[in-house]
Formats: structure tokens, C-alpha cells, sequence
């Protein structure tokens, strides 16, 4: 690899070296592999590199499980860019090629999967790749093992931390049993030259610093703008490869993996600024597929307002028999009222949305009773409380515990749910809110769950008017 790739090439970026643990892990000839990781350190695009070494090396097949559909499809472009980045030479003949799956002339095989258990396939090397964020983590490990039965093939896991639970937690840091046979290797961020000053000196002097003096002494300027963008327990699980503890979140991670699907139908889009495209477009998707017949005839929606640090949130959520499913979520960031409002407009023309809830705290006020006044009887401002907070994030996780709100596997939405926290003030006041750090505000789960909350109001007439949540009241609007 080392001798033979042009590596700026087949990674697209001019200014790519070999990193220490690419090398490690590339000369790694044991059987079972972990790696704990910082994310953006290249261990997919590493592990496409990998595969397709084995398979011109020794016409070797390996098979890649992602966490979606989309990463999946990332596996295979990067094997083809691997290949294109060879001496015309030593680049194989390919008699499969598609967006799963590339075959070698000499029988070697590379195929990429969603997070789905991979069974009927033997002697291949198995790579699972972010495997803490997966839904279906411990039957993927128990049908991955029978495939390296025969042969000379490996396993190989990688990803960042997704709290301390799960099967990936528990074979990184064997903390519920011992997993033997197993190299593990941790690589934070400061152990990585595209984000490290001093990789040498950090690696020495890193581990016993806080996580801001880290930062600031090792970090380069792309590193320390994503810290000052991020809570810090975010940022030491995406990049420092720390497995949070479960037992402050109001809603866990394997709560939250439990109503992730891939197959769910939700249109998901970001506007910025005064374009407004992206987001018009996916209101447009979501209402081809309630007149096709894909989706809910009846939706309903929540609003949560933001300007400047924090982004406004549209949630619309289908209603049936069986559950509340997500079915778009539109991201407005840094735009005017105007725009946004329009926005909300456009979505609430164009689809059947019952109800709508709209934050009217502080900014939102003018923007609600526009929408009020524009839709009588189908939209209503609320305030944020705490009694209306508590009611909210009460119904949230409930409905999340019964396995009846199918979320898309959307990795900001679910690091927003699980930054929900209970606290006891000194009053002895209940409290439900991500720590208040001026880096989010978690816009994405207020607008879910005030999504969720229209729901009570349209679907429960006998408690439409007043809704008690241990003693404190909420009159609903609807």
C-alpha cells in the first residue's frame, strides 16, 4: 500500500500522509481487531483500502456493514478510488461493479451492507464500521463470528463511542466479560495529523490534560472552531473516545436505536440563510408520498424557534394505528423570520397537518401569531415552562419506550434526544434540558417532542382541555 498508492489521489486531498495507526492496523495480522476512534480519521476509507489489497493480494472477498444505507454505498466509492489511485498495472479487471458490490477478475469480492445481520456468506473478512451507532449490534456480532469459521479471514470493528452500553462497549473495554483474542487500539483526535499540531508531543502530554487545554494546545484552527461548536460531552465522545455515562440522559441510546430504522420514509433537509430551496423541496417529498399512498394522511407538527445560536426546527410526524413515525424535519439556520415563516407556510398548505405546535418564547412570539392568525384552530404558540417542558419530554420518552416513534438513522437528531437531562433544582423543582453551554439548545428534540405533544391533543379529546403531569397542569390549545 505504502509503495504502490498514490495516496493524494486516493483520498483526495493533496496533503494526505500515512498515519501511525493506519500502518498498525494495515500490519495487524490477528484474527479479531477493535479500534475506539475519533470520527473524520478515515478508518472506512482505511478499511476499503484494506479490502481491496487482500483482494488483488489473494483474491480475498470482504463484506462491509454501515449504519445506513448511504455509508454503505461510501465502502464501494472508496475501494473505486483506491483502485483508480494504483499503477494501471496492478489495477484489477472488475467483473461486478455496482454500488454494493465490486468483483475481482480473480475471484476476490468486496460488498457493502446496511446494518443488517450478514448471514448466508463464509470465509470473508468482516469490517463493521461505526458498529456502536447500529440498531441490531449484538445479532450482527452473533451472525458475524460463524462467517470467519474456515479460512484465513478477520474481523475487523471500528467506531466512535455511543455512551456506555452496547456490544461494541462491551468488547472495547470488556467491562461486562472478558472478549480475548482481541487487538484494541484507541485514537483520539490528538493522536491524528490532519487534526493535531504535534501528534509526537500530544500523544506524550494529551492524556493528562483537560479536555480545553488539550484544545488549545495541540488542536489546529479546524479542530478548535468544532470544539467551540460543540458541548464538551459531545465533543470528548465524537473525538476523544469517551464512553459517556447512560445515567444522566432522559432518553438512553439504546432507547433511541430501538425506533431507528433505514427503511423509514423521511425527507430531511437543511436551509441557510435566504435559501429556502432544500427545505420547499423536501415538504414537496413528503406531499408526493401522502399522495401516493407512502405515507400517513394525517400529520402533525412542531416548531421550535431559534436565530442565532440555535436553529429553528420544522417536525412533522405521521399519525396511525400503530405509532407516530418521523416523516420530514427541515433545518432553518441563520435565517430571517420572513423566510421562515414562509417555510412553515409552504409546509402547512401543502401537507394534511392537523395541528401544529409553535414555540412562542422570547423570538418565536411574532412568528406564532402570525402562523396563529393564518391558520386558525390548526396552529397554536406554547410556552416553554418547566411544568410544559416536563410534560413534553414525559410523553417523549414514553412513546419512545413503546417502540411508537420510528426516527431515521440521523446521527445530530439522536446526540440532540439523548442531550436531554433530568435534573433536581435546589427547589426540588423537576427540570428537563441540555446543559446550557451556548453550543445547542437541542432545537431538534424540542420540536419532536412538541410534535408528538399535538398528538395527545388530537388523538385524546377527553383530555384535550386540561393534560395533569404529577400535579402541574397544561391546558392544550386544541
Amino acid at each position: 500500500m505504502v509503495d504502490n498508492l498514490d495516496l493524494a489521489a486516493a483520498t483526495g486531498y493533496d496533503g494526505a500522509r500515512w498515519e501511525h495507526f493506519q500502518i498498525a492496523h494495515l500490519e495487524d495480522d490477528s484474527i479479531f481487531r477493535i479500534d475506539t476512534k475519533s470520527r473524520q480519521i478515515a478508518w472506512s476509507w482505511l478499511s476499503a483500502a484494506e479490502a481491496v489489497a487482500n483482494g488483488l493480494l489473494t483474491g480475498g472477498s470482504s463484506v462491509f456493514v454501515s449504519i445506513n444505507l448511504e455509508e454503505a454505498k461510501e465502502k464501494i466509492r472508496y475501494a473505486r478510488e483506491v483502485i483508480g489511485a494504483l499503477p494501471a498495472s496492478m489495477q484489477p479487471k472488475l467483473v461486478a461493479d455496482n454500488r454494493h458490490e465490486l468483483e475481482f477478475a480473480n475471484g476476490g469480492r468486496l460488498l457493502s451492507l446496511p446494518a443488517t445481520p450478514p448471514r448466508g456468506k463464509a470465509r470473508m473478512n468482516v469490517y463493521l464500521d461505526e458498529y456502536a451507532h447500529v440498531k441490531y449490534d449484538a445479532a450482527i456480532y452473533t451472525a458475524v463470528l460463524p462467517m470467519i469459521s474456515r479460512g484465513n479471514v478477520r474481523v475487523r470493528i471500528g467506531s466512535s463511542p455511543l455512551g456506555a452500553s452496547g456490544r461494541f462497549w462491551e468488547i472495547a473495554t470488556e467491562s461486562m466479560r472478558k472478549y480475548p483474542g482481541y487487538t484494541r487500539k484507541v485514537t483520539p483526535w490528538w493522536e491524528v495529523w490532519a487534526f493535531s499540531l504535534n501528534v509526537k508531543e500530544a500523544r506524550r502530554l494529551a492524556p493528562a490534560l483537560t479536555t480545553g487545554q488539550r484544545v488549545e494546545l495541540f488542536g489546529n484552527e479546524r479542530i478548535k472552531a468544532i470544539y467551540a461548536n460543540m458541548p464538551e460531552e459531545d465533543f470528548q465522545q465524537e473525538y476523544e473516545c469517551v464512553f459517556q455515562d447512560e445515567t444522566t440522559a432522559w432518553i438512553t441510546w439504546e432507547e433511541i436505536k430501538d425506533v431507528q430504522s433505514h427503511e423509514l420514509l423521511c425527507a430531511i433537509a437543511t436551509g441557510k440563510e435566504k435559501d429556502t430551496d432544500a427545505a420547499t423541496e423536501a415538504i414537496d417529498t413528503a406531499a408526493a408520498w401522502v399522495n401516493g399512498g407512502q405515507i400517513e394522511p394525517v400529520l402533525v407538527a412542531g416548531v421550535d424557534v431559534g436565530r442565532t445560536r440555535n436553529t429553528t426546527e420544522l417536525f412533522v410526524i405521521g399519525v396511525n394505528s400503530l405509532g407516530y413515525p418521523l416523516r420530514l424535519a427541515i433545518t432553518l439556520d441563520n435565517m430571517a423570520f420572513t423566510e421562515q415563516e414562509a417555510v412553515i407556510a409552504y409546509a402547512m398548505k401543502k401537507l394534511p397537518i392537523l395541528g401544529l405546535y409553535v414555540d412562542r418564547n422570547g423570538i418565536g412570539r411574532n412568528l406564532a401569531e402570525n402562523l396563529e392568525a393564518a391558520f386558525t384552530g390548526r396552529v397554536a404558540g406554547m410556552d416553554f415552562t418547566n411544568q410544559s417542558k416536563m410534560a413534553w419530554a414525559t410523553d417523549a420518552k414514553t412513546m419512545i419506550q413503546q417502540k411508537r416513534t420510528p426516527l431515521p438513522v440521523e446521527r445530530e437528531l439522536a446526540y440532540q434526544i439523548h442531550s436531554i437531562k433530568r435534573t433536581v433544582t435546589a427547589n426540588r423543582n423537576l427540570v428537563f434540558d441540555t446543559e446550557r453551554n451556548q453550543k445547542h439548545h437541542a432545537d431538534k428534540f424540542w420540536a419532536w417532542a412538541l410534535a408528538l405533544a399535538v398528538i395527545r391533543a388530537v388523538t385524546q379529546p377527553a383530555q384535550r382541555q386540561t393534560v395533569t403531569y404529577e400535579e402541574n397542569v397544561v391546558i392544550s390549545p386544541f
